[in-house]
């Protein structure tokens, strides 16, 4: 079974780029403590990554994903992360050693 977290922007005030400056430059981690709450968690078998996607974690979480919102997506050793973009695709994040 595989984890699927939903880490929502808490009210620090920041825009989209500046945001993506501040992963950047603080590294993920530390960013997802300073400007998200904790995560949302649930379990899961698979999942659709298409346009129906959003509507589909919306549903799930019952909250709304919006633009800065990062998900997880872990399973044994994999785990990856994808931010909102303002256009509504989702942007990998890429965590450098």
């Amino acid at each position: 079974m595989a984890t699927l977290r939903v880490y929502k922007r808490n009210s620090t005030p920041m825009d989209l780029t500046n945001l993506v400056e501040e992963i950047s430059r603080l590294g993920l981690v530390y960013a997802l403590q300073k400007y998200h709450n904790k995560p949302l968690e649930k379990e899961a078998k698979s999942i659709v990554a298409g346009p129906s996607f959003l509507q589909f974690l919306n549903k799930l979480f019952q909250t709304q994903i919006s633009t800065g919102d990062i998900i997880q997506f872990e399973s044994g050793n994999n785990s990856k992360y994808y931010m909102l973009s303002a256009t509504g695709t989702w942007d990998e994040i890429i965590k450098l050693q």
